[in-house]
Order: structure tokens, then sequence, then C-alpha cells
């Protein structure tokens, strides 16, 4: 004669049945659906992060072009179009000049040159080496009727080093050329803006066409700093013009097969040929669903117990 299933075995099976795994699959659908949620918001967050910076920095191109070329107008007005010879150094030109700098907190100095390369300038600091061939490469390029938009520098040293980039733009007068207008732009604004984002446990930085750091939230990068050895500066670099304006976030690995395993994404900044892009390690982007997950099975064997324990009182 086969051996009865002890009542006690029988009430546990039942107990188990009826609460653990209904309650079981309910939990699972639950935590999926939350899961993909929390996921789509943090992916979210990290296109809005970026959307926005670019905007902003595009923004700020826009309006510094547009006070270069009031400025333009302004001198033009002043020297009755006569910028040549010791004319440029006029003292209402350079009344112009140093009330240009002075009217916003982010530009740091301004010059103008005519047709012989010769010139006024103002600001508050002083052209090293590198800005000077900066200067030199905008002025070629003014001769030509083009803008100029310069790569990043740093100027100064320690406390007083700045991020600076220089933008230009030609001085013409009936189709010809009279001069430039050169302005160093101080990013501290942009740095600034950075920082703000750093705040949210994302790292956030721009890069320029070629993958080089135009600027970051903090001093683990350098400016001109080669950024293409992580995988998602090197897909913008790649995607130059044809970068997309809203770009899916996506994984990719910092360091390696064996490194760290990051979520991000960029958005281009058209009119400078830049990228803002915001990365984030992916265990710290998805620490919410997997402390949803860790929960879960928690309150899934805690239920096991108590029927088991159940069981056996009720025994």
């Amino acid at each position: 004669m086969p051996a009865r299933i002890p009542i006690l075995y029988v009430i546990l099976s039942v107990l188990v049945l009826v609460s653990v795994v209904p309650m079981y699959f309910y939990s699972a659908q639950v935590e999926s659906i939350n899961r993909e949620r929390l996921i789509t918001n943090e992916r979210l967050l990290q296109n809005t992060v970026t959307r926005s910076l670019a905007d902003d920095i595009s923004q700020h191109q826009e309006s510094l072009r547009m006070m270069l070329a009031n400025l333009s107008s302004a001198l033009q007005v002043a020297s009755g179009g006569d910028i040549t010879s010791d004319h440029v150094e006029a003292p209402e030109l350079r009344a112009l000049l140093e009330n240009f700098v002075s009217s916003s907190e982010d530009l740091a100095y301004a010059t103008l040159l005519n047709a012989d390369g010769k010139g006024i300038s103002a600001g508050r600091i002083a052209p090293d080496a590198f800005l000077q061939r900066e200067l030199e490469r905008a002025y070629a390029a003014a001769r030509d009727g083009r803008v100029y938009n310069g790569q990043t520098l740093v100027v100064g040293s320690g406390k007083s080093s700045r991020t600076v980039m220089l933008v230009s733009a030609p001085v013409m007068y009936g189709g010809r050329f009279l001069g430039m207008i050169g302005s160093v732009v101080d990013l501290q604004f942009l740095i600034r803006r950075l920082q703000e984002v750093s705040r949210g446990e994302l790292t956030p930085y721009v890069v320029d066409s070629q993958g080089r750091l135009v600027a970051a939230a903090t001093h683990d990068y350098a400016t001109g700093q080669d950024m293409t050895n992580l995988e998602i500066v090197k897909n913008f670099v790649e995607q130059g013009s044809k970068a997309q304006l809203v770009v899916p976030t996506r994984e990719f690995s910092v360091g390696g097969k064996n490194g760290v395993k990051m979520l991000g994404t960029y958005s281009p900044v058209t009119n400078l040929d830049w990228a803002v892009v915001v990365q984030k390690p992916r265990d710290d982007a998805y620490r919410g669903v997997y402390e949803m997950q860790r929960t879960a099975r928690l309150l899934a064997l805690l239920a096991v117990l108590f029927s088991v324990a159940i069981s056996f009182y009720a025994a």
C-alpha cells in the first residue's frame, strides 16, 4: 500500500500554489513594466539634457554673431567706411571696441584690424603665441570673406586660467574688404552649465568635429584632449555633418572590452560643428531597476517562508 502524503505537505503545496505563484507572476509583470519605464526615463533624461545644452550653446553663438554684426555696422558709421592707415586708431573706434568687450562678461578680448593688418584691441587678457596664431587664421578667413570659429584654447595658468575661443567676422563695405573684427569668448559660461548638469550624476562634456575636448565639468579631461577613444565620440566624428539632431541613447564601454559599461548620448551643435555628450555608468543609470528587482525577489522569498511557517503552525 503506497505511503500517504503527510497533510503538512498538502497544506504547504496548496498555500504556495494559491498565494505565492499568482503573486510571483503578478510581481514579475509589474517589475517588467516598471523596469522598462525606468530605462525609458533615464534615456529621455539624457536626451533632454544634451538637447538643452546644445540649444543653449547654439543660441549663445547666434547672439555673439549678431553682436559682431552690430559692432561692424557701428564701426563703419563711426569711421565713415575708412579704417585705413591711422584712421583705425581713432578714439571713437577704440571706445566702441571697449564698450563691446565690457558689454558681456563672456567677452575676454576683441580686436579690429584693417586691410593692412594694423588695428586696435581691448580686453582683460593678452593674446599668447597660440592665440596669435588663431588670429592669423581668422584674418586669412576674413580676407576670403568668411567667418571663423577657432579652436578652444587655455590661456593663463593656475586659478587665472581660462578656456577661450576666437570668433571673428570680416568687415565688408560694398563687397570690399575693410578689415576684421575678432572676439575672444570666455567659455566659463559653458563650464558652469556643464557643472550644473554633473550634479545629477551625469558626466557631461563638449567635443569638436575632430573629437577634441572643448570643455568639461571636471578637471579629469583637458581642453584639446583627443576623445575619439570613446565609442560615442568616435561615432559623432564619423557621422560628421550627417549627425542626427536626436541621437538614441546607447550603451558603450570605456577602457576596452573589460572596461566600464556606460550609457550615453550626444546632441550636435550645428553652427559650431560641436557635440554635447553626456554619459553615466550603466550600473548607476539602472540602479533603480536593480534595486526593484532585488526587492521583488526578496518579497517573493519572504512570502514562501511565511507560507511554510503557516503550514507548520496549521499542522
